[in-house]
């Protein structure tokens, strides 16, 4: 007879997930070994079996579950503004909310991809990718009158993106700058940047 699953199964396993992702932060995914996960969830590591079947499956639970996450609450940010401007301020309040949020999870998404399988990274690029277009397309509407090569506007998106990403490293909640206040520096300092451009 198939064994059944608790009513709070997805419940525990998302549990391990995020037990899991102040290891792999804090020591790297390398690191952690199963018995590490298991003693920060208070379970035996016969227990994780349950409901993951390896390490690599926790990091890929972890990766995808965040990075699908973030994508649908940066477009459902963007699509409740109407203009370009509204709409990347938006997009830059999400991203800092949920590195300030969810700084443990935020960490792995950005610094241990790296060690999913081919076949997993390929899964989550899609995602990302997905995120980084809608950066760049919302980057792009910002300034309709200057014409922008496809290189040159990714590499502006990439350089926003550094403005976010790293925020996990440096930022402490207790400190004087409120992450309202984080979000208004970046969007203005990029956005000043933007309205430099010069028309070619």
């Amino acid at each position: 007879m198939a064994r059944t699953r608790a009513l709070d199964y997805e419940d525990r396993k998302k549990d391990i997930l995020k037990a899991a992702a102040i290891l792999f932060a804090r020591q790297g995914y390398s690191e952690t070994l199963l018995e590490d996960i298991a003693t920060q969830c208070g379970v035996k590591k016969s227990s994780l079996y349950h409901y993951h079947r390896s390490k690599h499956a926790i990091l890929h639970g972890l990766i995808t579950w965040k990075i699908e996450d973030l994508a649908w609450k940066v477009d459902a940010a963007i699509e409740a503004e109407h203009t370009p401007e509204a709409k990347f301020r938006a997009l830059t309040t999400t991203l800092v909310n949920e590195y300030i949020r969810v700084p443990e999870e935020m960490t792995v998404l950005i610094t241990q991809m790296r060690y999913l399988n081919k076949t997993a990274m390929r899964s989550v690029i899609v995602i990302q990718e997905r995120i980084i277009n809608r950066a760049v397309l919302l980057i792009q509407s910002l300034r309709p009158d200057v014409e922008i090569t496809r290189k040159k506007i990714t590499a502006m998106a990439m350089l926003y993106f550094g403005m976010t990403n790293w925020i996990p490293v440096w930022y402490k909640p207790s400190g004087s700058i409120k992450p309202a206040d984080l979000s208004a520096m970046i969007a203005d300092t990029f956005l000043n940047g933007v309205r430099q451009l010069a028309i070619e």
